[in-house]
Formats: C-alpha cells, sequence, structure tokens
C-alpha cells in the first residue's frame, strides 16, 4: 500500500502545470464608474464630502435643486466640483488596455440589430455618445457615420430616445441626433416631392433636440439659425403640418434670442400660424401649441391676439385649462387673458360663457401663484371691466364654490391687483346671487376660509 502512494505522488509531481488563462478583457473596477449612471466616467469630479462622480450625472444632480451629495446624503456646504485628475489618469490608462472600440458604422448597424433588445440598444447608444465626448474627438468621425444613413440611423436613434431604459441613456441618443440635425433642415424646404414619413423622421428629430436637456446651448442655438436661414415661409408651413413636433420647433425659433426680430414677426405673421396651432391643440392636447401661441403673441401681441380669437381659441383654450398638465393649464389660462383684453376675445368667451367660466373656475386653485392671477384676469376683465359681459357674471356665478375660491385667492400671496379684482368679482357674484334671491354665501368681512 505504502508503494503505491509513493507512486502516485511521484506521478504527480511529474504532471506539467495547467496553462495560464488570460481574461479576454480585463474588469473595469468599480470606482472607475459614476455612482449615479453607473457607467464609466468621462469627466470624474468630486464634491466637498469626497464623493466623485461624472460631471454630467453630478450637475444634473445639482441643476434640478438638489443640495445633498447623492451617495452620502450629507448636505454640500458648497457645490464646487473639483476634478478628479489622479482618478481621470487611472480611468485613462485602463482603457488603454481594452480592445480597440468599433467604428461609428459598426456601431450604428449594432443599433439598427438591436430591435427589441433594449440592453443592446443601450450599450450601442452609450458608445457612440462616448465618441462625440470633446476628449475623444471624433463627433466629426459620428456625424458622418449617421449622415450616410439618414434614413435608418435617424429613426433608430428617435426610437431608442423615445422607449430606451434610462433617462442618461435617452438623452445620450439626442445628443448623437444633435451632431447631424441641421442636415436634416433642407428636408423641410423641400419641393413637396419628399417622402412624408422623411419630413416627419426630420421634424420629429428636431423637435428632440430642441426640447430635450443636456444639449449644448450652442448646438440648440446653431440648429434654430440654421431653421431660420432657409426658406422661412416653406419651413413654417412644414412644420404646422408636422403636428405636435412642427409646434416644438417653432416655439424654439420664437423664442430663441439669437432669431432677429424681423424674422420672428414674419413668423408670428403667417396667416396659417393660428389656425394650425388650434388644430393641432384639438387635434393633439398639444403643450407645444400652447406654448408656441404664447411666444407669439408675446413678439406680436394686439394682431396676434385677434388673430388667434378669429382661429377659434378660446374654446380649446377652455379645454385645455380643463384637462391639461399644470403648466399647459397655467399657459392657456395667460392666453385667456390675453384673449379677454380684445373686444373680439371678449365675445368669443361670453358666446362659450358656460365652458370657459367652469374651467377657470374649476382649476383656479389648482394651479401656481401665476396661473390663478390669470384666471383671475381673464374673469375680471370679460366680468367687470367695461361693464362686462351679463353671460359671464352668470356663469361665474353658476359655478361651484365660486365664493370660497374667490376668497382664497384673495387671502392668499397674490398681489395686489389681482387682490383687488377677485375682491370685485365677489361683489359681481353677490350681485348675481341676490338677483336670483339666494341667500348670501358668505360675509364680506371674512378674514378665513378653509380651503377647498
Amino acid at each position: 500500500m505504502d508503494a503505491a502512494i509513493a507512486g502516485q505522488q511521484a506521478r504527480r509531481r511529474i504532471q506539467p502545470p495547467e496553462p495560464l488563462v488570460m481574461a479576454g478583457t480585463p474588469p473595469t473596477p468599480a470606482a472607475f464608474r459614476c455612482p449615479i449612471s453607473l457607467e464609466v466616467m468621462r469627466s470624474p469630479v468630486s464634491l466637498p464630502t469626497g464623493a466623485t462622480y461624472d460631471r454630467a450625472s453630478i450637475q444634473r444632480w445639482l441643476d434640478s435643486g438638489h443640495r445633498t451629495c447623492p451617495a452620502t446624503r450629507l448636505p454640500l456646504a458648497s457645490t464646487d466640483l473639483v476634478p478628479n485628475l489622479l482618478l481621470r489618469r487611472l480611468i485613462h490608462l485602463h482603457a488603454a488596455t481594452l480592445p480597440p472600440s468599433p467604428s461609428p458604422e459598426e456601431v450604428l448597424s449594432q443599433l439598427a440589430a438591436a430591435d427589441g433588445e433594449p440592453a443592446a440598444a443601450e450599450k450601442a447608444v452609450r458608445s457612440l455618445a462616448a465618441k462625440i465626448a470633446p476628449e475623444k474627438g471624433k463627433r466629426a468621425s459620428v456625424a458622418s457615420a449617421v449622415s450616410a444613413d439618414l434614413d435608418s440611423a435617424v429613426p433608430a436613434l428617435l426610437s431608442f430616445a423615445k422607449g430606451g431604459a434610462g433617462a442618461d441613456a435617452r438623452v445620450d441618443a439626442v445628443r448623437v441626433l444633435a451632431t447631424v440635425a441641421p442636415e436634416l433642415v433642407p428636408y423641410l424646404t423641400g419641393d413637396g416631392t419628399e417622402n412624408r414619413d422623411r419630413v416627419s423622421m426630420a421634424v420629429e428629430a428636431l423637435a428632440a433636440v430642441l426640447s430635450a436637456e443636456g444639449i449644448a446651448e450652442e448646438a440648440r442655438e446653431g440648429l434654430v439659425l440654421a431653421l431660420v436661414a432657409e426658406d422661412l415661409g416653406r419651413v413654417v408651413t412644414t412644420l404646422l403640418g408636422a403636428g405636435a413636433n412642427g409646434a416644438a420647433v417653432l416655439e424654439a425659433m420664437l423664442t430663441s434670442a439669437r432669431v432677429d426680430a424681423d424674422a420672428k414677426t414674419a413668423i408670428a405673421d403667417r396667416p396659417e400660424l393660428f389656425p394650425d396651432l388650434v388644430r393641432i391643440l384639438r387635434d393633439a392636447a398639444s403643450q407645444a401649441a400652447i406654448r408656441c401661441m404664447v411666444a407669439a403673441v408675446q413678439v406680436r401681441g394686439r394682431p396676434a391676439r385677434a388673430s388667434m380669437v378669429r382661429a377659434g381659441a378660446v374654446p380649446a383654450l377652455a379645454l385645455a385649462v380643463a384637462a391639461a398638465p399644470t403648466a399647459a393649464a397655467e399657459s392657456a389660462l395667460r392666453l385667456l387673458a390675453e384673449a379677454a383684453r380684445c373686444g373680439d376675445g371678449k365675445a368669443a368667451i361670453g358666446a362659450d360663457a358656460a365652458e370657459v367660466a367652469a374651467a377657470v373656475m374649476g382649476r383656479m386653485i389648482r394651479v401656481g401663484p401665476a396661473g390663478r392671477e390669470a384666471a383671475v384676469v381673464a374673469l375680471w376683465l370679460c366680468c367687470c371691466a367695461g361693464g362686462g359681459d351679463r353671460r359671464m357674471r352668470e356663469a361665474v356665478a353658476s359655478a361651484p364654490e365660486a365664493v370660497g375660491k374667490l376668497l382664497v385667492v384673495m387671502q392668499g400671496d397674490c398681489a395686489p391687483t389681482t387682490s383687488r379684482m377677485a375682491g370685485e368679482l365677489l361683489r359681481a357674484v353677490r350681485m348675481e346671487h341676490e338677483k336670483k334671491g339666494m341667500a348670501a354665501a358668505y360675509d364680506s368681512r371674512t378674514i378665513h376660509v378653509m380651503p377647498y
């Protein structure tokens, strides 16, 4: 037995060692990844707490109003971001050990083939976004690759931007689109033979770039200037025909500080502008259409108000006040107040008194201070100014809890002028109640009211 054991030990000693297996790709250290995006940091910066993040991710965190460290939850004594040069150097050294990255053309092919595979699509988008980072110096090559096949690359990027996993990755897709957005502008000025789907794709991409956060301001302004430099009339007509996305592009053109007053006036004076915006608002409940109308009224004032009223905006705005999200409802209330400043606007509001009064009174205390003030201004102009409109006074007096809501506005933090207008509306409501033999619904000396 002892001899057999000794023989086995001898054979074990003379066996050759097993070959070493080298890993194909070295693993990425966890310290190289941003705690927010979980991606390898491109520009690592440190907070006073000592935690390090990618600059783009932590800047978005701070811009959203946070004043704590995301990792430690500690309050920040300062929001200064200090570049972590040592970590950046280590990340670059690690990247040098990785296999060569695929070309932009290869990544776009991977993105096109990743339909239905979110993880693969996100990986491709992240790769493209990494290549357009300033320190990579490959922005031109990415733009060239996308431009070479706009009809397939742009829809793939748009699809991911709308439904991809992760907000940062969706922004990355739009950032890649921004590299080629100026090349999509000529699609809007074709001779009418352009494929309708191609025009729709171009407008959607332009709207995504102009509306998304995380896009450099110079890229946004450069795109707007490219739009204005084309045949402006044809551009406006094409955008209005493209629905809500076109309205978003027009809003960016009307609100850009780089567009001169003559160009903005030319857009706001287009005869089809308000009729088409009202159609878009009715068909798609588009918040962009409301914002675009606000911008046009700010540019042209009285002529734009008259055009808006003639286009039949009042009923559509009343629906938006009642049903739209808060920000859009506040903008719609501002437009109703603008409409009430002209005779035709007052007449249009009076013709739909029941609907307008119900919408405005129903939303009055469910918006912010600016929205409440716009609601009071619109009602005061229609009910009290210049004798007012009897139909509107009756409609406001018939609204549920009208007295209580006006009291809430008066006792809130509104401007003195708004409080005075609300007081006059309150007296008008009381007079309507007295005409109908209704008991007084409130004591005019009330100093406190429970919120409704």
